[in-house]
């Protein structure tokens, strides 16, 4: 084997590397939805370096946003969640530099839960999620997550709740000329 043959077989080793660390990063955001969807907190937290964050970008007129940091902590904050939720991503641009790597996803985050008398509230999310990765001893890993919203839609189902109607046995007085009601 001479140079010419090492150093083809050398940047074939590189490109090979770098085809598979993409792969990495993206298998990453693949279980990243399917363990947080499912509350599995220690598979998501395991996602995430030993020092990992999520956090949310604050904006005018919301509350606060989350931040949390920390396999324990991003464990509880999974485990815990008051939803049943599904996350839709899109395939993340990423920028690999050495054992560093950024990328960015765009999402939609849909969540549903029942209230007290059993309506669904859903709410629906769309936004995109900036992501610092890191080359780590157990593999890629995802140093930093920010969230950064575009737009939040909430509603509830009401369904069909049987109740007693308001006609009574005979209708209000009646005047010809009085307007009607329009609360379109």
């Amino acid at each position: 084997m001479d140079e010419t043959d090492r150093d083809m077989i050398a940047a074939l080793d590189r490109r090979l590397r770098a085809v598979e660390d993409r792969l990495e990063i993206c298998q990453i955001e693949g279980a990243y939805s399917r363990a947080y969807d499912g509350a599995k907190g220690d598979e998501w937290a395991a996602l995430f370096t030993e020092d990992g964050i999520y956090q949310g970008r604050q904006l005018a007129g919301m509350g606060e946003q989350n931040f949390v940091q920390g396999r324990k902590a991003l464990s509880e904050f999974c485990a815990s969640s008051p939803v049943n939720c599904i996350h839709y991503l899109n395939m993340p641009d990423i920028k690999i530099d050495g054992d560093d790597a950024t990328g960015r996803a765009n999402f939609t985050f849909r969540a549903f839960g029942t209230d007290d008398f059993g309506r669904v509230s859903s709410t629906e999310v769309q936004g995109y999620y900036d992501i610092a990765y890191r080359r780590t001893p157990e593999g890629w890993r995802i140093r930093r997550r920010f969230t950064v919203y575009f737009e939040r839609r909430q509603g509830t189902s009401y369904g069909y709740e049987p109740s007693a109607s308001p006609f009574g046995d005979s209708n209000p007085p009646f005047d010809e000329n009085a307007g009607f009601r329009d609360r379109r």
